[in-house]
């Protein structure tokens, strides 16, 4: 039997019939095997004996020495015993708090526990051991209703495990296996994790120290000799992320950070992956746009550093501008447009479905207060419920205008080199996912890993992974729109819908028409209204062209 399936049959004895609490057992365990103190934090009758006493199991013929309130005063050597446990401690009682400071500094190769319901940042930092003690580890207080029905039906009343004694682990095994952890390796991405986290206590205020950093990396070395390697491996730092760290403050603030940590190693040969995802989406509207949209020239202005079409629309009484990006004409998208500030206006909601006429729905807040109010700007908070307000027609300045065609061509060719690029880093990403996932999903069964990070971090790659493979799927769609604009001479209608005009019935037209057509070409011309404006369209008026006279007929 090889030291890891040794230690695997080990860990499977002394974690039995204790769902949600396995990885407690097996971090407690692990570093009483390194003789390093730590405090176990939890409610009465969340386990916290058991588990002492599942811990101690796997050791043979183990001298333990409990001090608790029956035994207060420390033998004279302690170091003839294996295990010391300061049950129920609390750092009042000045006999109990003197001993654990003489065992924590006299100890040699002596492991100590010390368990207590009193939060640890409160009684380590009383006991004045808080740099001494390696690690707490806080017990759940709760348990799922799932778990707590295969405890039940798993419960017997006797509750202790035995190991056999050919596995159990003797003092001279111990002995040499510490000489032996000393020698694995660090590996590189396992030191800029420990690095990482290191950053992350001194940017929160919180002290480690290096006696502690010693300890946890010397785990860390534990973890990876017990699976039978020489170098460290990621999986081997996940403990870090737990909360050990005694003062709920500090378990949040590294906790929270220690996932990004370990992604940004999982993905450092790959920057790309921790970058914004690419919007595809945006890609495939701008291509749609560009193949399908018309050639009419639209008066524009620049604002916010692109073209916009310029409204102005009255709400309670009270006028206020509002700026429509060019790239949504003629679009099915909604969007939010600009206000006077330069921001994005969430209590507005426009669409052109299809046309360039402007469909206007807002929030009912605003309905009885207005736009424009600094007070509203502040305190209104924008809902997703939106009611008609106006239909707005878009002036044309020129249909089938040249410049438009030629800003067309250039369009294309922009395009069609973002496609490519996209392309091919959206599939590189996809390549590095699938080797990142497969390489990870390796030590699924790595002795002490957390099941439940490794489990969200295997999520999250393979949602990024599904994501990709989503992205590089529309960015072949757009490839393939824009691959059918050939013909850009074609003028589609004044709505924006696809050209379905038949050559036939353009030779019947009268020559007559077409000389007015001409005259009237340069000419301003406004897109027809659409027939189910709202009653407010009647006070909506046009930031351009707003006071143009009615258009002549011809």
């Amino acid at each position: 039997m090889s030291l890891r399936q040794r230690f695997s049959e080990i860990l499977k004895i002394i974690t039995q019939n204790i769902p949600e609490r396995e990885y407690y057992v097996q971090l407690g365990f692990l570093t009483a095997l390194v003789h390093e103190p730590f405090y176990l934090y939890g409610r009465p009758g969340c386990g916290s004996s058991l588990m002492i006493r599942r811990i101690a199991s796997a050791f043979k013929d183990a001298k333990i020495l409990r001090i608790d309130k029956k035994q207060k005063q420390l033998p004279e050597n302690i170091n003839d015993f294996n295990l010391i446990i300061f049950d129920n401690f609390t750092p009042g009682d000045e006999q109990s708090k003197n001993s654990l400071q003489i065992a924590i500094h006299d100890k040699a190769n002596t492991s100590i526990i010390i368990t207590g319901d009193q939060k640890p940042e409160s009684v380590l930092s009383r006991s004045e051991v808080s740099d001494q003690v390696t690690l707490t580890i806080m017990l759940p207080e709760n348990i799922s209703s799932d778990a707590l029905c295969k405890l039940i039906q798993t419960h017997t009343g006797n509750s202790s495990v035995t190991v056999p004694p050919e596995i159990a682990i003797s003092t001279e095994e111990q002995a040499k296996w510490l000489k032996d952890i000393s020698k694995v390796t660090l590996s590189p991405n396992t030191l800029d994790v420990i690095g990482k986290v290191a950053e992350i206590c001194a940017k929160n205020g919180v002290y480690v120290s290096i006696r502690r950093w010693l300890a946890l990396s010397n785990m860390v070395k534990a973890i990876a000799y017990l699976n039978g390697r020489a170098e460290t491996k990621l999986i081997d730092t996940f403990f870090l992320g737990t909360s050990i760290w005694g003062r709920s403050a500090s378990n949040t603030a590294i906790s929270g950070s220690y996932r990004d940590i370990l992604m940004a190693q999982l993905y450092k040969n790959t920057p790309s992956l921790l970058e914004k995802p690419y919007d595809a989406d945006d890609l495939f509207m701008r291509v749609d746009h560009l193949v399908h949209s018309s050639n009419n020239l639209y008066e524009t202005k620049p604002f916010n550093g692109e073209k916009c079409l310029a409204y102005r629309i009255t709400v309670a009484g009270e006028s206020a501008p509002l700026y429509a990006p060019l790239k949504y004409i003629e679009t099915d998208k909604d969007f939010h447009p600009y206000n006077e500030l330069r921001q994005v206006e969430k209590r507005v909601l426009c669409n052109y479905h299809g046309t360039s006429n402007c469909t206007i729905t807002i929030d009912p807040q605003i309905r009885t207060s207005g736009l424009r109010c600094a007070v509203n700007q502040a305190n209104i908070t924008p809902t997703n419920k939106f009611e008609d307000y106006a239909s707005l027609p878009t002036y044309i300045l020129m249909e089938n205008a040249p410049e438009v065609i030629d800003q067309k061509k250039i369009d294309r060719d922009i395009l069609n080199d973002e496609i490519k690029k996209s392309m091919d880093r959206e599939t590189a990403n996809l390549v590095a996912l699938r080797n990142i996932y497969k390489q990870f999903n390796e030590s699924k069964d790595d002795l002490f890993c957390f099941t439940q990070m490794f489990n969200d971090v295997q999520t999250a790659i393979k949602t990024q992974f599904d994501r990709t493979a989503e992205t590089i799927k529309t960015i072949k769609q757009a490839n393939d729109i824009i691959s059918t604009f050939t013909n850009m001479l074609k003028t589609p209608n004044l709505l924006g819908k696809k050209q379905q005009q038949n050559q036939q019935q353009a030779k019947q037209q009268p020559a007559q028409a077409q000389g007015a057509a001409a005259q009237a070409a340069p000419a301003a011309k406004p897109a027809t209204p659409s027939p189910q404006a709202s009653k407010s369209a009647a006070q909506a008026t046009l930031a351009t062209k707003a006071a143009a006279p009615e258009e002549k007929k011809s």
